[in-house]
């Protein structure tokens, strides 16, 4: 999962929300934001479904089944990109941990 900034670009083959087919994520917000309030547009009232896409979200409280009784908090929705491909920085990670012992017995038998 990769969290998107304002500024990244997206391309999609059928875009949506009356976007064109390349946009910035601060473009979508915005016409996820105005999607929500469309009943409303003109009234001068702003729905409050606007501000489950804000980053203030929503109050509420959740009940985890792990136990610890009621939480209060606030619910958003976020954006997320999760690649079909994993990113560049993610092959370079080796497949194995480095074992401590490593330093030492290229120490003990240079080559």
């Amino acid at each position: 999962m990769i969290d998107l900034d304002d500024n990244d670009v997206l391309s999609m083959s059928s875009p949506t929300f009356e976007t064109g087919s390349t946009f910035k994520v601060s473009e979508l917000k915005a016409k996820v934001r105005e999607f929500a309030n469309i009943e409303n547009q003109g009234t001068g009232y702003m729905n409050p479904k606007v501000k489950w896409f804000s980053d203030a979200g929503v109050e509420c409280e959740v009940l985890r089944l792990d136990g610890g009784g009621w939480q209060k908090g606030r619910l958003r929705f976020h954006l997320e990109f999760i690649p079909d491909e994993p990113i560049q920085s993610q092959l370079l990670i080796p497949s194995e941990p480095k074992s401590p012992l490593d330093d030492m017995r290229s120490q003990l038998n240079p080559e």
